[in-house]
């Protein structure tokens, strides 16, 4: 008997620990792809082209997004901006954060909130300097909305830059 009352009581916990997991990429999932972005029209500072590619690494334990971007010259130079950064994705105990680095020196942490169809990077309140806002906009299964946005120390978010991009 108490063999059996032994594994009435573990058999239960057995199956909880065996139960899968939820999957912590399913609101950020419709990112995963290779992804153009809208090229503009040659309008000095204005993107005149650039893309991401936004995938799962190391066996499906972080999300990794490379991206690049090239900006047409500002009046006075000769040459544009090259730009690119890479932005890791991990799952924590409190949801999904991401670390941010670019070749400008900038490095953001951000807070990752899927919601309303689209996922929002926020950058960590109280942390020194400006603050930080990426929002991915889905418009269907091949084209996101884009906008990236600056607060200055105690003021709102301003839209910094904003476009679309379409799966390659």
């Amino acid at each position: 008997r108490r063999a059996a009352f032994a594994v009435a009581l573990v058999f239960p916990l057995l199956t909880l620990a065996a139960a899968p997991a939820a999957d912590p990429w399913s609101g950020v999932r419709f990112l995963f792809g290779d992804w153009k972005v809208a090229s503009g029209g040659g309008t000095p500072g204005e993107a005149v082209s650039g893309g991401f590619i936004f995938r799962l690494d190391l066996d499906g334990h972080v999300a990794v997004r490379r991206n690049h971007s090239e900006y047409a010259p500002k009046a006075g130079e000769k040459v544009g901006v090259k730009h690119s950064d890479l932005m890791v994705v991990a799952p924590t105990a409190t949801g999904l954060r991401a670390t941010y680095w670019d070749n400008e020196g900038h490095v953001i942490q951000y807070a990752v909130r899927p919601e309303n169809g689209g996922v929002t990077f926020e950058s960590d309140p109280g942390a020194p300097g400006p603050r930080f806002k990426l929002v991915y906009e889905r418009k269907d299964e091949n084209e996101l909305g884009i906008t990236f946005f600056i607060a200055s120390p105690g003021r709102q978010y301003q839209a910094y830059v904003s476009g679309r991009a379409t799966r390659r």
